[in-house]
């Protein structure tokens, strides 16, 4: 199944690699037309990248990210057989226990955007600077 699945992946990576175009013959509208003008002639994707991954925000951004969604799938992964090694035939409740913390991810986003008290606390950049 997962050579399925990677032979797959590994196809339309190619057909995009070939079939799609840096940019249209013609722009779509005034505004593309204008920002195709006003771009440099070595501006490039790769050349984006680079730029991106030489920003301090963006790579801390990148690990702080990589690391609690790895935390989340490791725990969610392996909490039912931490659970069920200490309390056996408890599967059911190791199936609560995700669902509430996947829950209580949902509420807290939810309150983190409505509220915007994220925007009370020190971020990063305090810390660095």
């Amino acid at each position: 199944m997962f050579y399925i699945i990677g032979g797959v992946a590994t196809l339309l990576f190619i057909l995009v690699i070939i079939v799609f175009k840096e940019k249209p013959k013609h722009p779509p509208s005034r505004a593309q037309s204008l920002s195709y003008a006003l771009a440099s002639p070595d501006a490039s994707y790769l050349s984006s990248i680079v730029r991106l991954f030489r920003n301090l925000n963006f790579v801390l951004l990148v690990i702080t990210y990589g690391l609690n969604a790895g935390a989340f799938y490791a725990l969610s992964t392996l909490l039912n057989r931490m659970v069920i090694l200490h309390y056996p035939g408890e599967e059911v409740n190791a199936g609560r226990i995700g669902l509430t913390g996947m829950l209580g991810a949902v509420i807290s986003g939810i309150w983190l955007d409505r509220s915007k008290t994220y925007k009370n606390h020190c971020h990063l950049n305090c810390l660095i600077q």
